[in-house]
């Protein structure tokens, strides 16, 4: 009888050991690619359509996934608020977001990272489940970040939530495609990794 945890099963496909057996220097690695990846890329947020989309909402879904612990998590979130303290020298639209409301941030993330870790308890990839509960994820994120700005950034100068609804409901396709763009490539290197172990096991 297989009294292998189903999560450590899971991970062990996708990488040489599982996070809760990975060596100190390999999470580390894991981890300072993610944050590499979300500070390149998070520029984009106030740059220019010739940068790549922001990473950061497919880094902490696959944060959660990948890692799992919630230590990781601060790491992360600590290095994207570095990155906008950066940006906001020399960005003006970095420092108009830096608004009491900016901590909406906390839980848009939280809520990827939770929906990465179920994912990480699967031992095989499906796409309808897995693109049904990423979408579902960052669909609330969207909802979480713009609700909290609406509440908490004094910038909408009396804007009704009804208009604001309105006005932000055409940034939802770019925000959830940025996240696919990310996603899907990950997703397909997952299930192709697995069709390979398989394959390979039936051989033997």
């Amino acid at each position: 009888m297989n009294t292998q945890p189903q999560a450590l099963r899971y991970n062990s496909a996708l990488l040489p050991e599982t996070d809760m057996t990975l060596s100190t220097p390999r999470r580390f690695l894991l981890l300072f690619v993610l944050a590499l990846a979300m500070a390149a890329t998070r520029v984009s947020h106030f740059g220019t359509s010739e940068l790549l989309p922001d990473a950061s909402l497919a880094v902490f879904l696959l944060g959660g996934m990948l890692l799992g612990g919630w230590q990781y998590f601060a790491i992360l979130f600590a290095a994207a608020f570095g990155a906008d303290v950066l940006s906001a020298q020399t960005a003006e639209e970095a420092g108009w977001c830096l608004t009491p409301a900016y901590w909406g941030l906390l839980p848009t993330y939280a809520v990827l990272w939770l929906a990465g870790r179920k994912l990480g308890k699967y031992d095989n990839p499906s796409f309808v489940r897995d693109a049904g509960v990423s979408v579902a994820a960052i669909s609330l994120a969207f909802v979480i970040s713009n609700a909290t700005w609406f509440a908490f950034s004094n910038t909408l100068g009396g804007m009704s939530a009804a208009d604001y609804a309105l006005a932000v409901a055409k940034y939802f396709p770019p925000y959830l495609g940025s996240a696919m763009l990310y996603l899907a490539p990950t997703w397909l290197g997952w299930k192709l990794t697995r069709m390979a172990s398989e394959n390979k096991t039936a051989s033997n």
